[in-house]
């Protein structure tokens, strides 16, 4: 019976040594110097703002120019953009000639949208596979009226 009292009280005493122990050692690692890695000025990861190579719009001298269909409202800075002719906000016709973006809307006014860019259309338009051979059979596969 005083035997097991005895044996409990070093068992307790031999863990507030080891604690002790490691107590000591975190002080001793703390007063260290830790070596620092040599600080490298951060660079800000360079995005490409287009599509893989696969998916690019092909160079001006393979095709004149891409066109896709939007019919849902086309949004920009922040508001509903319309025809300014005859109103529509919808129903677009969208290509690009060289480094520009052009819109139609479907009674046939066109005009230069200089607030879009090729990067805008190529995020927008995903992979093309039809080519034509003029502008006018582009808007009838594209089901638009060509006036």
């Amino acid at each position: 019976m005083f035997g097991r009292k005895r044996r409990q009280r070093r068992e307790i005493a031999e863990i507030w040594r080891q604690h002790a122990e490691m107590i000591n050692k975190w002080e001793w690692e703390e007063q260290q110097p830790v070596p620092q890695p040599p600080t490298v000025e951060a660079q800000p990861p360079v995005v490409d703002d287009f599509l893989p190579a696969d998916l690019r719009v092909p160079t001006r001298d393979e095709v004149e120019g891409m066109m896709m269909r939007r019919q849902m409202p086309l949004v920009l800075d922040s508001e509903v953009h319309a025809c300014p002719q005859c109103g529509s906000y919808r129903d677009w016709i969208v290509f690009t000639l060289g480094d520009e973006v052009w819109l139609r809307c479907r009674a046939g006014h066109q005009a230069l949208e200089p607030r879009l860019d090729t990067a805008w259309f190529d995020r927008n338009s995903g992979p093309n596979e039809s080519r034509h051979t003029s502008f006018d059979e582009g808007l009838r596969h594209l089901g638009h009226p060509d006036t």
